[in-house]
């Protein structure tokens, strides 16, 4: 098998692969963090995918050092990893789309003193235009973890 090229190659990809899959794996256990870091870090990973792709594409593979170690990857084999990237793109946005969709709702907590009144549904309008109007809530959101604001 170590002599087969072929193989080499989808082993060097998929070893690749699941360095950058592990590096968002250990993100996002770390302790304490606000949806917001978590759902940063799966948007970040999924715009990776898509550069990842676009790379491979063109025939670059500066992200992928094991595969970029292989003699001659065949222009087949890179269209199949381009394709399998696509592929987990789409799973990524299918699997964590109910993020996207409560997007606004998640805005009020992450961005409380920028998020427009109007935008918001109404049982949170007032509660939001009164935080909003309070200086020294603003402050303190500003100058400490979202975590510690919100206790």
């Amino acid at each position: 098998m170590l002599e087969d090229t072929e193989w080499l190659s989808d082993f060097a990809f998929f070893t690749d692969l699941l360095c950058h899959m592990n590096k968002l794996n250990v993100k996002m256990q770390g302790k304490n963090q606000f949806i917001d870091d978590i759902w940063a870090h799966l948007k970040a990973f999924k715009l990776k995918l898509n550069l990842f792709a676009g790379q491979l594409a063109k025939n670059d593979l500066s992200h992928f050092s094991r595969l970029n170690s292989i003699p001659s990857v065949n222009e087949e084999k890179l269209k199949n990893y381009e394709d399998g990237l696509k592929k987990l793109h789409f799973e990524f946005e299918r699997r964590f789309q109910y993020f996207s969709a409560i997007q606004t709702e998640m805005d009020i907590f992450i961005m409380s003193f920028n998020v427009n009144c109007e935008t918001v549904r109404s049982d949170l309008q007032l509660e939001l235009i009164k935080l909003q109007s309070n200086n020294n809530l603003k402050q303190s959101f500003l100058n400490m973890p979202k975590l510690e604001f919100y206790k």
